[in-house]
C-alpha cells in the first residue's frame, strides 16, 4: 500500500530531447574552422568568423526547431523518462546499471504485482476455508445441534463461497467508471484499503451471516483492485517494454493462488486437518 502510494506519483518531467528533436538540433561544425561572408556596407563584403556572424544575427535554428517540432505523445514522454540517465555509449548496460537507473519502475511494478497476487489469494481462500472442520463446527453449524440439524449447512457454505464473487461483479461494473473519474491509483488504493479492513474484521466473526456480509464488502474491494492494476500498468509502462511489464504483473495473479495453497497446506495440516482457520483468513 505505501509503495503504490509513494512510487506511482507522476515522475519528473525529462528534459532529454526526443530523437526527432535531436535530428532538428544538430550541432554545427566548430566555429574556429568556419567563416562566412558578411556585408559591411556600400556593397563591400568581407569574411568574418562564424561565431562573430552568429552574434550579429538572431539564432534561427532553435526557432525553426520549435516551429517544426512534432507534438510529444504520452508514449514519447514515458519512453524518455524510462531511458533517462542511460549511457548511449554502452550498447549492453549491466544489470546493476539498469537497476540504478530504473529502480523506481521496478519497485512500482513489484508493488502492483503484490497487490494483484493479494487479490488472487483472497479469491481462492474461500475453498480452503470451507474444508476446515473447525470452521464448519464454529461457523457453518453454529446455532444447530452440532450435527447439521436445524441449520442450512449447504446454503451457508454456498453463500460464503459466492459472497465475494457477487461483490466483485458489482464492483467490476462500477470501478471502471470510478477509475476514469478519480484516477487508477486512487481506485486501486481504495480497493486495497477495503481489502485490509474487511479482511481483518473477518477474523473476529461469530456466525456465517457476519462473515458473508464482510466477504461481500471485501469483494467490492477486490473488484477495485482488478480495475486499477492492469490499466495502471498499461498506462505507466514505457512502450518499448509494455508487453513485458504487463505480462509480469498479470502472472502474479497465479502466484497469489499458489501462496494461498501453500498457506492452507501449512496451517490446516495441524490439528488433524482442522487448523486455525482464523489465522489462515
Amino acid at each position: 500500500l505505501p509503495l503504490i502510494l509513494i512510487l506511482t506519483s507522476p515522475p519528473k518531467a525529462s528534459n532529454r530531447p526526443l530523437p526527432s528533436e535531436q535530428m532538428l538540433r544538430r550541432t554545427p561544425p566548430s566555429s574556429a574552422t568556419m567563416s562566412t561572408i558578411h556585408t559591411v556596407g556600400n556593397g563591400v563584403m568581407e569574411m568574418v568568423p562564424l561565431d562573430e556572424f552568429q552574434a550579429l544575427s538572431p539564432p534561427v535554428l532553435d526557432q525553426e526547431a520549435d516551429i517544426s517540432r512534432p507534438p510529444r505523445s504520452i508514449d514519447d514522454y514515458l519512453e524518455s523518462v524510462y531511458q533517462e540517465g542511460s549511457d548511449d555509449k554502452i550498447p549492453t548496460p549491466s544489470m546493476m546499471s539498469l537497476l540504478r537507473q530504473r529502480w523506481r519502475y521496478y519497485a512500482i511494478f513489484a508493488a502492483l504485482g503484490i497487490a494483484n497476487s493479494g487479490d488472487a489469494a483472497e479469491i481462492s481462500c474461500a475453498g480452503y476455508l470451507l474444508s476446515s472442520a473447525t470452521f464448519q463446527e464454529e461457523i457453518l453449524l453454529a446455532g444447530g445441534d452440532g450435527e447439521g440439524e436445524g441449520v442450512d449447512f449447504a446454503g451457508r457454505g454456498a453463500a460464503l463461497a459466492g459472497a465475494h464473487i457477487a461483490g466483485m461483479m458489482i464492483s467490476g461494473l462500477l470501478s471502471g467508471i470510478l477509475a476514469d473519474l478519480w484516477g487508477r491509483r486512487s481506485t486501486l488504493l481504495l480497493g486495497l484499503v477495503a481489502n485490509g479492513i474487511f479482511g481483518t474484521l473477518s477474523v473476529f466473526v461469530f456466525n456465517a451471516r457476519q462473515l458473508c456480509i464482510l466477504r461481500f464488502l471485501l469483494g467490492l474491494g477486490l473488484g477495485m483492485v482488478i480495475a486499477g492494476v492492469v490499466p495502471l500498468v498499461a498506462e505507466i509502462s514505457p512502450p518499448s517494454n509494455r508487453g513485458r511489464y504487463m505480462t509480469l504483473v498479470s502472472s502474479t495473479f497465479t502466484a497469489g493462488f499458489l501462496f494461498s495453497s501453500i498457506a492452507a497446506l501449512t496451517i490446516f495440516r495441524s490439528d488433524g486437518g482442522s487448523g486455525q482457520w482464523r489465522i489462515f483468513l
